[in-house]
């Protein structure tokens, strides 16, 4: 547990400080750019990150599912020549995709997406062994040093693609410091299986990862639905305006994956806790932690927005309000894919997710005609909350995992959740001195 929360705390850290650095680069680079330059940045990045899920092809959640050490040396090298094998071929298409189809030549910085992958495996062996600390370290670095060089173009009035080079290079060189990092370590796969067996492990790759990779690729079509659709049904203006006020918001909405990545190894290794109750409680903390964060978002985005971003972007503080709202449903959606990982219900989060992405198209087709940029926010809003609740009723072999949820939304409610909360807190300041 000591190690678990040694974890939370440099995640959580690590992500507000990225958040923060972010944040002002973010700020900098869109007063740079303008309301339409900054539309096609921001249209350019829904292409990419939806790149960058698929090239994890969903092999991340498997990995980390391993149960012990020595699992996932005799797989590591499966995980990496899959990766490399797939990479390279979706590292092809996109660069033929980009030259046939005519597209603006910022597009062919797309394949960097794929060119990244392989030495993601290295990452995914630190996330497995709760190593986040040496993991933090290097994403805030980089986080860092590309946000710099960032305010560093925009000074220097760089070129747009440029800038857009800057926010596609980050994955590259982060996966490449986690395999130093990993060989410096004397991190050593095992390489000696036999050909029947690495095909076994193969195989199981494979059948895991596909409704993963299948799932979080619909659950990135559904948070960038909206600026795809403005994109289609709109200007990139509006696009620009739009992803003003997500840029803000983003950043808390990826707390909850970075969480995942902890609670899914340290769960799947316990044989000797409650795993709903654990993941009820995950859901209580997440509640009143991102409700109050969400509420004071939106209150104070009138003041807030205008100052960061200038009086362009005036017609973004709705938006920032309703995307604010949106954030606790977002959390609990996000985290729930936590059940369907340790009941290896992924074909489950499939159905899911692509329920959601459809109500977010048809959402999303009534009400940017309706009402633009606010029109698309409001569709989030609805859209994840139905999500959230309403469609693991709709089968009785996910309708634990609603209720679970709901009854955490409950608990918030109630004084006595918040007793035994202080109670938890108390005892483990109390273990920690006597420690001491």
């Amino acid at each position: 547990m000591k190690k678990l929360i040694s974890n939370i705390i440099y995640l959580i850290s690590e992500k507000f400080l990225t958040t923060f650095i972010l944040l002002v680069s973010n700020i900098i680079v869109i007063r740079h750019l303008g309301v339409e330059s900054f539309g096609k940045l921001a249209i350019f990045q829904v292409y990419f990150a939806l790149a960058v899920t698929v090239s994890e092809f969903g092999i991340r959640r498997v990995y980390s599912s391993f149960r012990t050490y020595r699992r996932e040396i005799i797989t590591f090298s499966e995980v990496l020549l899959l990766k490399t094998i797939l990479s390279g071929s979706f590292f092809m298409a996109t660069l033929l995709v980009v030259y046939f189809f005519k597209l603006d030549v910022i597009y062919y910085l797309l394949a960097l997406a794929f060119l990244a992958s392989p030495f993601e495996s290295y990452s995914y062996h630190f996330e497995a062994n709760l190593n986040n600390q040496l993991l933090s370290k290097i994403r805030v670095s980089v986080s860092l040093f590309l946000a710099l060089l960032r305010i560093l173009l925009c000074f220097i009035s760089a070129d747009l693609i440029l800038i857009i080079l800057s926010f596609s290079i980050s994955n590259i060189i982060i996966n490449l410091l986690c395999y130093w990092q990993s060989k410096k370590k004397g991190f050593k796969p095992d390489y000696s299986l036999s050909a029947a067996r690495k095909l076994i492990i193969r195989k199981h790759l494979l059948s895991r990862s596909l409704f993963f990779w299948l799932s979080v690729v619909v659950v990135q079509l559904n948070l960038r639905t909206d600026q795809f659709m403005l994109s289609i049904m709109t200007s990139a203006a509006s696009v620009g305006i739009y992803a003003g006020a997500y840029k803000l918001v983003e950043q808390f909405m990826m707390i909850p994956s970075i969480l995942a990545g902890v609670f899914l190894p340290h769960i799947s290794r316990q044989t000797n806790i409650d795993r709903n109750l654990y993941l009820k409680r995950l859901y209580f903390y997440s509640l009143i932690i991102s409700v109050p964060v969400s509420l004071g978002c939106a209150v104070v985005a009138p003041f807030l927005l205008p100052a960061l971003l200038g009086q362009a972007f005036n017609p973004s503080v709705p938006v920032f309000q309703l995307l604010a709202l949106s954030l606790p449903v977002l959390v609990l959606v996000n985290l729930s894919g936590l059940y369907y990982s340790i009941h290896k219900l992924e074909k489950y989060a499939v159905f899911r997710n692509l329920f959601g992405l459809f109500l977010s198209l048809s959402l999303n087709a009534v009400f940017i005609k309706l009402g633009g940029v606010v029109g698309a926010a409001l569709s989030v809003l609805i859209s994840y909350t139905l999500v959230a609740f309403f469609v693991e009723f709709l089968l009785p072999i996910t309708r634990k995992n609603a209720m679970l949820k709901l009854e955490s939304l409950r608990d918030c409610f109630l004084p006595q959740s918040y007793k035994s909360l202080i109670y938890e807190f108390k005892d483990i300041l109390h273990k920690r001195k006597y420690k001491k």
